[in-house]
């Protein structure tokens, strides 16, 4: 995984490059909490454009960092790894950034949403 620093006005993005798994989530976190912006009220964007495999790791990880960045944090340009995993996970709506998730095939319903007769 390789982690790339721009500055910006208001803030820092941050562009991941490669795996985002159980390999690499501590070391990308200890990269990531390095890179935050000093100042408390600064944005964070992440770019996820350049993610090719995305496990819980590296999920657990992005909640992580949302939960100590809250709203300074915006996650933009989901790679299609990201986007499937947000979806699996029903994760999405926790980052609250737009993205448009993949049409996939429908969700078989449970046995509790099934209907008795």
């Amino acid at each position: 995984m390789q982690l790339l620093t721009e500055t910006m006005s208001g803030g820092r993005r941050l562009l991941l490059e490669g795996e985002m798994t159980v390999a690499t989530a501590k070391t990308l976190r200890d990269e990531i909490l390095a890179a935050l912006p000093p100042q408390e009220n600064a944005e964070l964007e992440i770019d996820l454009s350049g993610v090719s495999e995305i496990d819980t790791a590296g999920l657990q990880l992005m909640l992580q960092i949302k939960r100590k960045c809250g709203s300074r944090l915006r996650l933009i340009n989901h790679s299609p790894a990201v986007l499937q995993i947000f979806d699996l996970s029903r994760s999405a709506a926790h980052f609250g950034d737009p993205m448009v998730l993949p049409a996939g095939k429908a969700r078989s319903a449970g046995p509790s949403e099934r209907s008795r007769k």
